[in-house]
């Protein structure tokens, strides 16, 4: 396992990236209105694997558990939430927040929320299920699993990816 962070979000989704992926992106900048809203502006960033974000349909607290690999056929069958993304890891680390931290842009990222990877393409498989209370993001714990690829997986080339 890689590891597990904890994470508090006022929006409806979560993004995962390295550093060098979003060093563009000035302090206090609406980045999310003028380059995240769009189904285009999305896939422009999925697609590459730089700035990934993924749909949890509610805000709320998220137990994220990094994983190596694939997970099970068994898992990904009972899983009650799943969705396969790309990720480029440059730097040796991925930073994991609030979609809606895009909103109004902070260059620091808080080291709770950050992950140290090998430099390299990722291919991202999220598992999830509704937590024991059926509300969405209540202490939810979604399964990250991760495994190295030579070449960026093929992913879905429509739509905004949601785990919900």
């Amino acid at each position: 396992m890689y590891g597990s962070i904890t994470l508090d979000i006022s929006g409806l989704g979560i993004i995962m990236y390295s550093p060098a992926h979003a060093a563009h992106i000035a302090q206090d900048e609406d980045y999310f209105t003028a380059n995240y809203w769009r189904e285009s502006d999305v896939q422009r960033h999925i697609q590459k694997g730089t700035i990934v974000g993924f749909g949890t349909g509610s805000s709320g607290r998220f137990k994220l558990d990094f994983f190596e690999g694939y997970p099970t056929d068994a898992r990904i069958e009972e899983a009650e939430f799943k969705y396969r993304l790309g990720l480029v890891v440059t730097g040796g680390k991925i930073c994991i927040r609030d979609l809606y931290d895009l909103m109004r842009w902070s260059v620091a990222c808080p080291e709770s929320q950050i992950l140290t990877l090998k430099d390299g393409i990722y291919h991202v498989t999220l598992c999830s299920d509704s937590p024991a209370s059926g509300i969405l993001g209540d202490d939810q714990r979604i399964e990250i699993y991760l495994q190295p690829m030579a070449e960026f997986p093929a992913i879905a080339t429509t739509g905004i990816p949601s785990l919900v």
